[in-house]
């Protein structure tokens, strides 16, 4: 089984392993925008395994922006691991991971991250390699009838030229955090052009003319599903959810929890505790000294001063 970078693969064959194995359209042109925009992959892309002139197998290769107590780091992030059908349990997955993980090294980063889902099959092959899962958001499910309602904030569909007033809060709300408290300039705008955000997902806050937050908002017939929320200090989750919840024909909502502040908000506004989720962010060490505990201290994981959103991790 040879093992080949992207430019090197069947572009036609990479589309059909990505629909294959994670219902994802990874045409030719889509590669070419996320390796014309998005600062995180690694030049190649990915590394791919080649059989029979068949891609059998994938792993994206990023390299992630973080903040540490010891200032800036960037860390490495394994993404859009699948394996075609015909080659099952061969040992794919686990070839192209060592060889990704010797690029990472060989890159400098001390740490491969990635996230999953603890139900998948694969969640068990990245323990194998030496990935340990590190934090699991809760979630909230609530009838919106049986939660407070009152808020002195608005929210609104971020337009095409709002997407960097996005951007500028994130740097406002993010400050003093660490983790994934850093990101690209344009981060949300790169992701809406290789397809990765619908526009229509992203909400801003307001409190009167001032821009005080944004969500990540997905609504589907009568349930609001807030998959992330990041506030300036001072700006109450659930006011917040109120208003994104305000004068929409929905009856129930599911709420991502990143953050305990926010799990506080919306207790003291009658919501019921959240439970555990199955997704689960991963941190495997790369290099000798390099531990998950170390990660755990230099990014503060497990503290409030730890920021996460589903869309900073691969």
């Amino acid at each position: 089984m040879e093992i080949v970078e992207y430019q090197d693969a069947d572009p036609l064959g990479v589309l059909r392993l990505n629909l294959l194995g994670l219902n994802y359209a990874l045409t030719p042109e889509r590669m070419a925008t996320i390796l014309r925009l998005d600062p995180r992959p690694f030049p190649f892309f990915g590394v791919y395994a080649i059989q029979d002139g068949i891609v059998a197998g994938q792993v994206g290769v990023y390299r992630l922006p973080m903040l540490s107590i010891d200032g800036p780091e960037e860390v490495g992030g394994a993404c859009a691991v699948c394996t075609h059908p015909a080659f099952n349990r061969r040992g794919v997955a686990t070839l192209l991971l060592t060889e990704a993980h010797a690029r990472m090294r060989a890159a400098g980063l001390r740490f491969s991250t990635l996230g999953t889902s603890r139900y998948l099959v694969a969640h068990r092959l990245y323990q194998s390699q030496g990935y340990v899962d590190v934090f699991s958001p809760n979630v909230v499910f609530a009838r919106l009838e049986d939660v407070g309602r009152e808020t002195h904030l608005r929210a609104g569909r971020a337009g095409e030229h709002e997407m960097e007033l996005a951007e500028e809060i994130f740097e406002r709300a993010a400050a003093g955090y660490l983790g994934f408290a850093r990101r690209h300039r344009s981060f949300l705008s790169i992701l809406v052009a290789t397809g990765d955000l619908p526009s229509d997902e992203v909400w801003l806050l307001w409190d009167g003319f001032e821009p005080v937050g944004y969500a990540l908002v997905n609504i589907q017939e009568d349930l609001l599903r807030l998959n992330s929320l990041l506030l300036v200090d001072g700006v109450e989750a659930a006011a917040a959810v109120s208003a994104l919840a305000q004068d929409k024909n929905i009856s129930y909502l599911q709420i991502r929890i990143d953050q305990p502040s926010v799990l506080v908000s919306l207790r003291q506004a009658g919501y019921p505790c959240g439970v555990p989720g199955w997704s689960t962010f991963m941190i495997k060490p790369l290099v000798p000294g390099a531990t998950v505990e170390l990660a755990r201290r230099l990014f503060g994981i497990g503290t409030e001063r730890f920021l996460i959103s589903y869309i900073d991790v691969t």
